[in-house]
């Protein structure tokens, strides 16, 4: 096992490499170097070109004077990493921000060796963080400055190879003498995992697109434990594999046995298609693997003897209704700091069956007595004060509670200035909710369109919410396959807005995501009106310019 390799008289190997970009796959290695040593001494060297399939970027060449000419007679790729692979067989390897090389070389000896190399790797950038905290900088020219290395890095792969088994070896001393005596405990002094279970697993993504879209981890039993979305699925997927091993507890990465993956064209597609995975799944290691809650409502019946404000899951037909909000704390504070201010009832039994019983409640203070109530005159204008808070009167409530809450604060009555700091939060919060509903069902019927020059996404949203999601590839778009498709979604999805439905807790989770979504990037849409043909016209014509099909020139010659 490596892990048990002795700091002071094993083998290790720092290696550094030059490439042109900063994503394995996309970006290719150009040149590795590495450092060998032994015992504490440095034993052997290893530098090589690599042959590049594509053009050295200028930047690149003015940082690391490595042209295209130089490259031409170098060995590819697989021979490259081979050799390295036979240089540092047996050693630990080292580099300078590892997650950088190892990133690159792991991608590689997956792809032409059959697995990643082998851990510990040790990182030279987390040592001098935790060895060195009061360095201004820790970039490889400054710790090599630091340690009175004899190596200067001039981003060439050998000499800041050499540099970096210099900082290396200055550090030994000062990891003694923090008890770190094997590449295990130097691993751990790192952050980073001690031997190569996670690794190994590397292999599981090898082949993922550079993309964005969904992925599931799943265990050796098939079991979906862990649903994430990237901007980049190889990327994203492959850095959970360069954590600790060892968390103190389970994994989602020390579990997976294979990961599946969605590729997504659009990133409000990725966010719909997460959350009915996340409720379909419940995945044991998501944070926010929350249920979908039913629709909370504030309610409040102004034709009743002593109206009584109230949250309820119900979506009562009489009195006055406002929502649908999420979030039940601001709910019931937002209700319980209204009945307070307004002097309301919080009890919904009948005020004369009220008054002959011994209502906790009341008896705590949070309810006022039909007694106390005053004359229903009376009432029904505190009522009629309390519903104009949510008719655009929550500006003049924030100023009291503002009011209130510095008063109780001068009066150091700070348990009831955190009441009142709490209820503007509340009031803020579902306000804030019951815009976002009103501004989701204001449109009867849209459509939201996103894509590239690959493929198009079409999403159908009625009243808020989700109704389907087409997707069509360029050539279907430029071909015209789109348009049936979609004329049989619209017209289903016009039956179905005609109607006042139901809020379901997916649809609320929905409008929620939509309508977030909408209000931060203002996705191209096309509202559905009374003329269905038209906006299956407006539809593909919009799904045209965002796929960049070109428009159809009337007179050109066909083809016979």
């Amino acid at each position: 096992m490596l892990g048990q390799t002795p700091l002071r008289t094993g083998t290790f190997v720092t290696v550094d490499i030059e490439t042109t970009g900063g994503r394995p796959g996309s970006s290719e290695i150009i040149e590795i170097g590495a450092v060998r040593i032994e015992a504490g001494r440095v034993t052997g060297q290893f530098s090589t070109l690599v042959r590049s399939n594509e053009t050295v970027p200028g930047a690149i060449r003015e940082l690391t004077g490595i042209t295209d000419d130089l490259l031409a007679d170098a060995p590819g790729v697989s021979d490259a990493v081979s050799d390295f692979a036979d240089f540092a067989d047996g050693a630990v390897l080292i580099a300078h921000n590892h997650r950088f090389d190892l990133g690159f070389l792991d991608y590689e000896a997956e792809r032409w060796l059959g697995s990643p190399f082998p851990r510990p790797v040790l990182d030279t950038l987390s040592l001098a963080r935790r060895l060195m905290p009061g360095l201004s900088h820790y970039n490889l020219r400054a710790l090599a400055a630091a340690c009175g290395a004899s190596a200067e890095p001039v981003h060439r792969a050998l000499p800041d190879a050499t540099a970096t088994a210099e900082v290396f070896l200055s550090m030994l001393d000062a990891l003694s003498a923090h008890g770190v005596v094997t590449a295990a405990d130097a691993a751990m002094l790192c952050g980073l995992a001690r031997r190569g279970d996670l690794s190994r697993k590397l292999t599981l993504a090898t082949h993922f697109p550079d993309g964005p879209g969904l992925y599931l981890f799943r265990d050796p039993a098939g079991q979906v434990v862990y649903v994430g979305r990237a901007k980049d699925l190889r990327t994203r997927v492959r850095s959970h594999f360069y954590g600790p091993a060892e968390s103190g507890g389970p994994t989602h990465a020390g579990q997976a046995a294979s990961i599946d993956h969605i590729p997504c064209t659009s990133r409000l597609d990725s966010l719909l298609l997460e959350s009915r995975l996340l409720n379909r799944y419940d995945p044991q290691f998501n944070r926010n693997r929350h249920r979908l809650k039913s629709p909370i409502y504030l309610h409040i019946d102004p034709s009743a003897e002593y109206p009584v404000f109230r949250v309820t899951r119900r979506r009562l037909r009489s009195g006055v209704l406002f929502g649908p909000v999420s979030n039940e704390w601001a709910a019931q504070t937002l209700s319980a700091a209204v009945s307070g201010h307004f002097r309301l009832r919080r009890c919904t039994r009948p005020a004369s069956e009220c008054a002959r019983r011994q209502c906790p409640k009341r008896r705590e203070g949070q309810c006022v007595s039909a007694d106390c109530a005053g004359e229903p005159a009376d009432y029904s204008e505190r009522v009629a004060e309390a519903i104009a808070i949510f008719n655009g009167g929550g500006d003049t409530f924030r100023e009291a509670l503002h009011r209130r809450r510095e008063s109780a604060a001068a009066d150091e009555r700070y348990e009831e200035a955190i009441r009142f700091r709490d209820a503007v939060r509340a009031l803020d919060r579902t306000l804030a909710a019951l815009g976002m509903a009103a501004r989701a069902t204001r449109e009867r019927l849209v459509v939201v369109v996103e894509g590239d020059e690959i493929g198009v996404v079409a999403h159908v949203i009625v009243q808020g919410w989700l109704h389907t999601t087409l997707r069509f590839s360029r050539e279907q778009v430029a071909g015209d396959a789109a348009s049936l498709p979609l004329q049989r979604a619209l017209a289903r999805a016009a039956q179905r807005a005609s109607r006042s439905l139901a809020i379901t807790p997916r649809r609320l989770r929905d409008m929620i995501i939509i309508e977030a979504y909408r209000q931060e990037n203002a996705p191209a849409a096309v509202a559905v009106g009374d003329d269905p043909a038209a906006a299956v016209r407006a539809v593909e014509s919009l799904m045209r310019r965002v796929a960049r099909v070109p428009r159809k020139r009337h007179g050109a010659a066909s083809a016979e």
